[in-house]
């Protein structure tokens, strides 16, 4: 697995599961870039942190799903979390 991979997993397993719940409502509205879209809603909710991880860096791959996290951790307020998954090289 990759950094960037293992870093996302490690945030998203750091969560509640009511922020888990916050996170996944807030990637399915986060602006994206050119070329990219949404993952659908309905696609997430299910998903574990393990399942969410493998599903971000399949749609997005491994950078800009670390950055896409690393947004949506900052906008949930979650700035310590945020910070360690951009500190990932």
């Amino acid at each position: 697995m990759g950094k960037k991979r293992d870093a996302i997993l490690e945030a998203l397993e750091n969560l509640t599961t009511d922020e888990l719940k916050k996170f996944k409502l807030k990637m399915g509205v986060v602006p994206l870039r050119p070329g990219f879209r949404n993952i659908p809603r309905g696609a997430l909710g299910p998903l574990d942190a393990v399942d969410l991880t493998d599903k971000l860096v399949t749609f997005y791959r491994e950078d800009y799903a670390a950055e896409l996290a690393a947004a949506v951790l900052i906008d949930m307020g979650m700035q310590e979390e945020a910070a360690r998954l951009q500190g990932v090289a």
